[in-house]
């Protein structure tokens, strides 16, 4: 068979460039042919990682991730958690990067590459402004012409790069076990330039792309989770790769997720489209709590959240536990062994009544930046299509890590929203209320309008999904067809 050769971001042939070889900031890439993906020999790589050609044309990329500095003096404000002005801009959406590329056009006089019209994004080619790279220009920079699964080689030292460096890829040549992580983002040009110019291609934060994530090759205009590549701090060396892909929903912010923009390099014609197709089936729908604990912690967690709201509750557990105790080496060994070979381990029981359900709280411990194996298992037994999934976790500081991007991958046609990540079994009730006060709003439950606030009464109380309440606790309830708020 054929190699199939795609021309990213080209309808036709290069002609005079738009902008300057190189501008303030900006570092220009030689387009050119390459082989994207991994091979079948690379460690640790993934399915989705299919080895094919692509070409790409001439840009220009910036050679850092867009710093705090840079997008308050563009967008007026900063929505990173761990702020500093040469820090990298996180804790921002897809949206959020594609408004600023709009807003840093217009500020330099340059024509915009997308026109918005809420979550349909256009790109026009022929814009000479800024914009996100494609998926395939992203990788392409970051390779720096390299074919090893860093562009500084084949193992990730702490001098390479910001991230969890745990596992795989951190013994050298000599045996030299490396295990550096400092657990937050660093200065934009922390780490060595690869061979392009180009600072922090593999971890720090996490880098939004233009494209939907899907099979290679199938370039959709319609999706439901964008690509985000280069993998951040709390990752793992895995997840850094060249070659590694991650799926967040567009429209979520994360603390680990930023970008970097980039200008095209020749005049093209043509437009394409960006169509979000996140649709849930029903956000007033029945509510189920669904957990996977081995150690207790998640175990809490969610039962603080089923006392606090009355939602049905499901505990994911394995047909044949664990062989390794509590807590153990042994037990972390077992699960990374699952988590290398994917595995789909039986479970106990399954819930009966799945599609009674339209959003699930879905609750996990953090198991090398992914989830375990049991929860694969409970997300490949049903179907999730338009089912809204809100994320909770609890992890020792690797934050949700990749656990999002493997509940997106595994249930590609369901809603994710923000969820919420405690360390070990520090649960903090007024943030927890917090967050499902924001999953009620989401909600919007029909025919309720007015809200009011009380104490408890002899009324009797409804949970948001219609369950009845015995003793509702602090939060909001429905009381006669209103919502009314516990104090």
């Amino acid at each position: 068979m054929k190699k199939q050769v795609m021309v990213i971001a080209a309808m036709v042939a290069m002609s005079a460039c738009t902008v300057d070889a190189q501008s303030d900031g900006m570092v220009l890439i030689k387009g050119g042919t390459f082989q994207m993906g991994s091979t079948t020999s690379e460690a640790e790589r993934d399915a989705d990682e299919t080895r094919h050609e692509v070409t790409v044309q001439d840009f220009l990329m910036s050679a850092t991730e867009v710093s705090q500095q840079e997008y308050e003096s563009v967008m007026g404000n900063n929505p990173s958690e761990r702020k500093g002005s040469n820090l990298p801009v996180e804790n921002v959406t897809w949206y959020d990067a594609i408004a600023y590329c709009n807003a840093l056009s217009q500020r330099e006089g340059l024509t915009p590459c997308y026109t918005i019209n809420g979550t349909i994004v256009t790109w026009r080619l022929d814009a000479n402004g800024y914009r996100l790279p494609t998926e395939a220009e992203w990788e392409y920079a970051a390779r720096g012409g390299k074919q090893t699964p860093f562009s500084f080689g084949d193992y990730v030292h702490d001098s390479d790069a910001n991230c969890y460096n745990a596992y795989g890829y951190n013994n050298d040549a000599s045996g030299r076990w490396v295990n550096g992580y400092l657990q937050h983002t660093v200065a934009v040009t922390e780490y060595p330039v690869n061979a392009y110019g180009l600072h922090n291609m593999h971890g720090n934060v996490a880098e939004w792309v233009w494209d939907w994530y899907a099979e290679y090759g199938t370039n959709p205009e319609e999706g439901r989770y964008k690509v985000v590549r280069g993998g951040g701090w709390n990752d793992f060396p895995k997840h850094i790769r060249s070659a590694y892909r991650s799926a967040f929903p567009a429209d979520v912010p994360l603390y680990a997720t930023g970008f970097r923009v980039v200008q095209s390099g020749a005049t093209v014609s043509g437009e394409r489209k960006s169509v979000s197709a996140a649709k849930a089936k029903n956000p007033g729908g029945k509510v189920l709590i669904a957990y996977f604990s081995q150690t207790g912690n998640t175990d809490g967690l969610a039962q603080i959240i089923h006392e606090m709201t009355g939602y049905d509750i499901f505990r994911i557990e394995r047909a044949t536990p664990y062989s390794a105790t509590y807590n153990s080496q042994g037990l972390y060994a077992e699960a990374l062994t699952e988590y290398r070979n994917q595995a789909v381990p039986e479970l106990k029981a399954y819930v009966p009544n799945l599609a009674d359900y339209d959003i699930i709280l879905l609750g996990y411990c953090n198991w090398w930046a992914s989830i375990p194996a049991p929860v694969r298992s409970f997300l490949k037994h049903d179907d999730f299509s338009g089912k809204t999934i809100v994320p909770f976790c609890s992890m020792g500081g690797g934050r949700f890590g990749q656990t999002i991007s493997a509940i997106a991958k595994l249930a590609p046609e369901s809603v994710i929203l923000k969820g919420l990540d405690v360390t070990y079994s520090s649960y903090d009730r007024t943030a927890i209320r917090s967050w499902l006060d924001g999953i009620s709003q989401y909600q919007q439950t029909s025919g309720i309008s007015a809200v009011k606030q009380g104490n408890m009464s002899s009324d009797v109380y409804y949970s948001l999904n219609g369950q009845k309440v015995k003793e509702p606790h602090r939060g909001i309830y429905i009381v006669n067809g209103e919502k009314r708020i516990i104090e």
